[in-house]
């Protein structure tokens, strides 16, 4: 299968080809370049893709998680740090 262009990849994803590149120059999307030019490997794309819906694969369709803990998880507390008040300026 041949690589994907960063407009080719974007239209798959619904995202725009700045983004990709951006996803590319950031180390969070493997790529390749051709000179100036940005190739992604589907097979890294088919990976990307396996991983994102791998988990919601695992979760019954419609159910919604509600942070019960189960005997084998470990358990992850997240909180909103509070918000900043502003010094007004002088």
């Amino acid at each position: 299968m041949k690589p994907f262009t960063p407009s080719t990849l974007a239209d798959r994803w619904g995202v725009s080809a700045t983004t990709i590149r951006e996803q590319c120059n950031q180390g969070a999307l493997k790529h390749f370049r051709l000179g100036r030019q940005y190739r992604i490997p589907a097979a890294i794309v088919k990976e990307m893709e396996e991983c994102q819906t791998s988990v919601s694969d695992d979760l019954e369709a419609g159910s919604a998680y509600t942070g019960g803990k189960t005997e084998s998880e470990d358990v992850i507390s997240l909180r909103h740090a509070p918000e900043r008040k502003r010094n007004p300026k002088h």
